[in-house]
């Protein structure tokens, strides 16, 4: 069965990557099966207009562009989009990614046969390397959050993904998949009221899975369909800023979903880690001066925060 889907990229300061990516899209799936929605998500450049300008003179691409004045956190921003949708399934993908095949074909043929019938939110290959694979893992629990101390847990996590690929023909479920490429039926996300409006940005994707699978739905990672995902373009531009949203959003994570108890204990081990940043990235101002003085100061107001992670303010600079 084939879906027709509503693509959602949302920018933020990625002008340049969303016109790659769009452009990619163009060029290896066309314009039919899908429509495309832009959400310029208040960004200081403001320069997608033009681009978009240009799109619109292809009569024969769907494409919707909304605009909002102010940064709405990426999570508010897919929902908006999504309201906005008119097809079946909803796939919200990264700026920052290139295809570089027909992907709309691959879905057809690997992932709308698991979604027809099922409630299932899917995931596709975005960041994997030749001993890891960081495109979808477990959610936290007490042995990643030490092994993390010393910079092990997501590797750990990410190699028994990798592991776990090389013994599964198309796919297999998981916990939580990257929302950098994410498909799930308009109707669930729907009935989940999309991603949670206490993430602003990092973790809602993770969230979103937990409630789904809370309601008796599948996480399913679809790793022989991949998608080139550059990442990172937008923490090499503010540091502190992207330092401190991970954190935040990882720490709204564990206390909304654990016992009071259980998050002491997360919080303790975490502090831990904060304290190893800390003192690494001192060490590394030898190297990189601005770098680690961004990376200390989201530290040191995390620390802060730690009991009401909630708190942590969402401002782009200090």
């Amino acid at each position: 069965m084939n879906f027709d889907i509503s693509i959602i990229i949302i920018n933020y300061n990625l002008t340049d990557e969303v016109k790659n990516c769009v452009e990619s899209l163009l060029t290896n799936c066309g314009t039919e099966g899908y429509e495309l929605i832009l959400f310029e998500n208040g960004s200081k450049e403001n320069t997608l207009q033009k681009f978009v300008s240009d799109l619109k003179r292809n009569n024969q691409l769907k494409l919707k562009y909304i605009e909002s004045e102010t940064n709405l956190g990426f999570g508010q921003a897919c929902n908006q989009a999504a309201k906005q949708a008119e097809n079946d399934v909803l796939f919200f993908l990264n700026p920052d990614t290139l295809l570089e095949n027909n992907l709309i074909d691959e879905l057809n043929r690997k992932v709308f046969p698991e979604i027809s019938n099922r409630n299932i939110i899917a995931g596709l290959k975005v960041n994997s390397t030749k001993h890891f694979d960081f495109s979808a893992g477990y959610f936290p629990n007490h042995f990643f959050e030490f092994m993390n101390v010393f910079l092990l847990g997501r590797f750990i996590e990410a190699f028994v993904i990798k592991i776990k690929t090389l013994f599964t023909q198309n796919s297999f479920q998981t916990d939580w998949v990257m929302g950098s490429a994410l498909l799930i039926k308009k109707d669930l996300f729907e009935k989940l009221s999309g991603f949670a409006p206490e993430f602003f940005l990092y973790f809602e994707e993770m969230d979103l899975c937990k409630r789904a699978k809370s309601l008796g739905a599948e996480v399913i990672y679809f790793h022989q369909i991949s998608i080139n995902h550059i990442g990172s373009v937008g923490s090499r531009k503010n540091y502190y800023f992207f330092t401190k949203m991970f954190y935040k959003g990882k720490l709204i994570f564990l206390k909304k979903h654990n016992s009071v108890l259980t998050y002491k204990i997360y919080s303790l081990v975490i502090m831990l880690h904060f304290f190893s940043q800390i003192v690494f990235w001192s060490v590394m101002r030898i190297k990189s001066e601005s770098i680690s003085v961004e990376k200390i100061k989201a530290f040191k107001e995390l620390l802060k925060y730690l009991n009401c992670p909630e708190k942590i303010s969402n401002n782009y600079n200090s």
